[in-house]
């Protein structure tokens, strides 16, 4: 999933963010802000929103406590999506590879002279879909940075980056906010107490995608996901066709998030199996399905969660594998679990 930016209007920092805010904007306000900047963390923090407003900060010529000021002839500009200082570089279509041309075309934007006599900003994301050739065009720039342009690279995954190019960024890393600060935003963006803390849950913390994950049509995909695991269980469906059915999932929803659901499934399993806990019935059906005794059936479950692990870093690191072949082997070992 890509954390889309909010809106045309000046973003501003969420309140989970503060302390990175206010480190950065003192580094911008003494003119000390490095070339390149790595936005990391996990996927649902807002980093994109952050490297906004951050750019939008940058780019305005009359900053007010510490934000663009939204009035300005370059938060106008920012506002219209037509800022000559701002460059935005994404895949051509989603879950696509960032290609090595849309690095190599960066250089005429890198090499000229700012017209208002400013900083330059490229805004690069998702960082880690960059392929080896497009990682080392990038690099290339990072070692012999342009006087005021500034990179920001955005990730969900820093591993699935170039050790070179994240040795020349400074990190700016985004753990998942405390629990009652989610909680807060959740129902301030209009969700009663018993859905924000039930979509906090499945979202591992991360308050957008919590805020996400609470939307009906989300639910209903998930509902239909687990549905469809729970009839592979029971032999009641093969791997193959269920494969097939989520191999392109519903608009909304994709691969990668599927398999986080999935795993979030899986540790309520593990946890109800080893702690003796009572977990939602869907989950204890599924668990009580498995064969053998306690110990048997925990280590094929352990297992199976890091297939899942390596499929969903595959998916958001880049590596672009055949998805079709990706879910029906992860299909097939979950059906082998109950045979």
């Amino acid at each position: 999933m890509s954390e889309a930016p909010d809106s045309p209007t000046i973003p501003s920092p969420l309140p989970w963010q503060r302390e990175q805010w206010q480190r950065l904007g003192a580094q911008w306000r003494a003119g000390r802000c490095p070339h390149a900047l790595l936005l990391s963390g996990p996927e649902g923090l807002g980093k994109r929103r952050f490297a906004e407003a951050f750019a939008a900060l940058a780019l305005c010529e009359q900053p007010r406590d510490g934000l663009a000021c939204g009035g300005c002839r370059g938060c106008r500009l920012w506002q219209a999506g037509s800022h000559p200082d701002f460059l935005r570089v994404e895949p051509e279509k989603p879950g696509a590879p960032l290609k090595v041309q849309q690095i190599r075309d960066l250089g005429g934007f890198v090499s000229r002279t700012s017209g208002r006599e400013g900083a330059r900003l490229v805004w690069l994301a998702p960082a880690e879909s960059m392929n080896v050739n497009a990682a080392n065009a990038l690099l290339k720039n990072l070692e012999e940075p342009s006087a005021a342009v500034i990179f920001l690279l955005i990730t969900d995954a820093p591993a699935g980056l170039l050790p070179t190019i994240r040795s020349r960024c400074q990190s700016v890393s985004f753990p998942p906010p405390q629990r009652p600060v989610a909680l807060r935003w959740l129902q301030e963006s209009g969700l009663d107490e018993t859905a924000a803390d039930r979509a906090l849950l499945l979202a591992g913390g991360t308050p957008l995608r919590a805020l996400q994950l609470a939307d009906p049509q989300a639910s209903e995909t998930r509902a239909q996901f687990l549905s469809d695991l729970t009839a592979l269980a029971s032999a009641e469906a093969s791997a193959v066709m269920v494969a097939g059915r989520w191999e392109a999932p519903p608009e909304g929803s994709d691969l990668s998030q599927l398999l986080t659901f999935w795993q979030h499934w899986l540790a309520q399993m593990l946890r109800a199996r080893s702690c003796d806990l009572t977990a939602d019935p869907h989950i204890m059906a599924l668990l009580q399905r498995l064969p053998g005794g306690e110990e048997a059936a925990l280590r094929p479950l352990f297992a199976f969660y890091d297939h899942l692990l390596q499929a969903r870093q595959a998916l958001v690191g880049g590596a672009n594998p055949n998805k079709r072949l990706l879910i029906e082997e992860l299909m097939i070992r979950w059906a082998k679990l109950y045979a």
